[in-house]
């Protein structure tokens, strides 16, 4: 490593460098502060966002990842009202991401958060993003977590409640589900 930056590494927080930086760049700035994983892994910036958030925000999943396994918290609410899914939701279409939302999921972090701009749960979040550009393995993965969803006809600040997005815009699977759970 080059003492550059090896040198910016040193300058940089930890959500810069979850951010801009890789696995590599992460753990050794913990080694450089001989910090533990364990000291940072649940580490909260002043709007409220987890390193875990940044790192789903900036897909950098490798991070993510690392986080989780490294017993990070889930449900961190942001001050907009986001968590992890709705960080998550806007990259749900790349790469390891579906995987990062399965562990997400297996963590106990919840569909039915709201945020505060839209009033828009996490799940509704996800299904506006799934939906736009449908894959198997990310319809698979909104399936899975339709079954954590408790309220179907709350709606949102603009009037859309999850019942109506299915059924305007969701496969027929999800409708199938829909209407078997809340017949």
């Amino acid at each position: 490593m080059s003492e550059e930056i090896k040198m910016n590494i040193e300058k940089a927080d930890y959500g810069t460098i979850v951010k801009f930086g890789t696995l590599k760049d992460l753990c050794e700035k913990i080694r450089l502060k001989n910090d533990d994983v364990s000291d940072i892994v649940n580490w909260v910036d002043d709007s409220g966002m987890s390193l875990l958030e940044r790192s789903l925000v900036s897909r950098n999943f490798e991070i993510s990842k690392y986080l989780l396994n490294n017993n990070a918290k889930v449900n961190i609410v942001s001050k907009d009202g986001n968590n992890e899914f709705h960080f998550l939701a806007s990259n749900i279409n790349c790469s390891g991401a579906v995987e990062i939302g399965k562990l997400l999921l297996s963590k106990g972090t919840s569909v039915m958060q709201k945020d505060a701009k839209y009033g828009n749960t996490a799940f509704f979040s996800l299904c506006m993003e799934v939906f736009k550009e449908r894959s198997e393995s990310t319809m698979k993965f909104v399936e899975e977590c339709f079954e954590k969803v408790t309220d179907v006809d709350e709606k949102n600040n603009n009037g859309y409640s999850i019942r109506k997005l299915i059924m305007e815009r969701g496969s027929d699977e999800l409708k199938k589900r829909l209407e078997e759970k809340y017949a």
